[in-house]
């Protein structure tokens, strides 16, 4: 396939997934205020293909002990299957670190030969070099997140490897450059927490030098791979740290808001370390996302635990039982344990949202306002 037919063809898979996603959330809107049990099925599907790492970030717990018993190749296979059967549209593979999983690029491979247009990766870029992004590349995979958390030292501190930022950008800067010829989706994250947020700006910076997306993961201890204690400390940003953090970046933003994140998005930022839940914005992000672990669990959110197995029940049968039903309108009025995942998406679906974010841009509003 020619640059010029790869590049028609993701324009078409994106056109495709926002008519999805447009119905997805008039639906959502129906299950707010008319009809609270409406089952909305999941668009995508998140694979924790292993909950193993590369790296020891201090944010992170998976890489504390040593998951064994994860799903084969051949049994993500037959998931993969049962997700196309399901409707899944778009598939998001992470980990852990997806990438240490030998049959990864194969598991990519097989869902473009299922049918799956859109594609997403989750790494930390470590092993995304020129040579293994080619074949991820031919694969399909056109949609990626890599994590920078600070500049230089600071990053290679929180990941736990000296050299990992460098490496880590240079990867990324590499993928950048393909990224108009072959329409691809590149997004930055930054997880804020008690460690680096005086060095938000940073990060807003260089997202900014590099013209890539930035977005804030907020540090919490309440999803399923970051429950330990020395999490519970990091994620204790003071109010201090928040309003000289935010004090810049509003003044970043100000002067040139391209890359960067919302001011909704800041804004819910400066509730989050205050109210994990954040009750009256609903979570679409758990209607969104199907979740399957690296040991076949399903169902469930970021942070709460499935309780049934795609090893001994299907995948449809999961979704349309009463038991995922039942627990997915419950975490949709956020009758949950709370995590902040995904807040961005909940953001964007709420007309509030875009008013909040004209009225800021009229100087009517700034991050001080309660």
């Amino acid at each position: 396939m020619s640059a010029g037919q790869t590049l028609s063809r993701a324009r078409t898979v994106r056109a495709r997934d926002q008519i999805a996603l447009a119905r997805f959330f008039a639906e959502l809107t129906v299950k707010e205020h008319i009809w609270p049990t409406l089952h909305v099925r999941p668009l995508v599907a998140e694979l924790f293909l292993t909950d193993n790492c590369n790296l020891k970030c201090v944010s992170c717990a998976c890489w504390r002990e040593t998951t064994t018993d994860e799903l084969t190749t051949s049994e993500w296979k037959d998931v993969l299957g049962q997700l196309r059967e399901l409707g899944i549209l778009k598939l998001n593979f992470t980990g852990g670190e997806a990438l240490i999983r030998r049959d990864a690029i194969g598991l990519f491979d097989y869902a473009s030969e299922l049918g799956f247009g859109s594609l997403h990766l989750n790494t930390n870029g470590i092993l995304l070099s020129p040579k293994r992004l080619e074949p991820i590349l031919d694969a399909g995979v056109r949609s990626f997140n890599i994590s920078i958390d600070g500049p230089g030292a600071l990053h290679d501190e929180i990941r736990g490897r000296v050299g990992a930022f460098e490496r880590t950008t240079r990867h990324l800067r590499h993928l950048i450059g393909l990224r108009d010829p072959l329409g691809l989706k590149v997004r930055m994250n930054f997880t804020v927490m008690r460690t680096n947020v005086h060095a938000l700006c940073d990060v807003m910076r260089l997202a900014q030098e590099l013209e890539v997306r930035l977005y804030l993961n907020l540090a919490t201890d309440r999803t399923f791979l970051f429950r330990h204690q020395e999490i519970s400390e990091l994620s204790r940003v003071t109010e201090e740290q928040l309003q000289a953090a935010l004090a810049e970046a509003e003044t970043l933003l100000r002067a040139d808001r391209r890359w960067l994140p919302r001011f909704s998005d800041l804004r819910y930022m400066r509730g989050h370390f205050s109210d994990v839940i954040q009750r009256d914005l609903p979570c679409a992000e758990s209607q969104l996302k199907l979740m399957v672990h690296s040991r076949g669990e399903i169902g469930g959110c970021w942070g709460h635990d499935p309780l049934l197995n795609v090893r001994t029940t299907r995948v449809r049968e999961i979704v349309d039982g009463a038991e995922y039903r039942d627990e997915h309108a419950r975490l949709f009025r956020k009758d949950c344990s709370g995590c902040g995942s995904n807040y961005s998406l909940n953001l964007r679906w709420r007309p509030s949202t875009y008013v909040r974010d004209a009225l800021w841009r009229a100087h009517r509003l700034t991050l001080g306002d309660p």
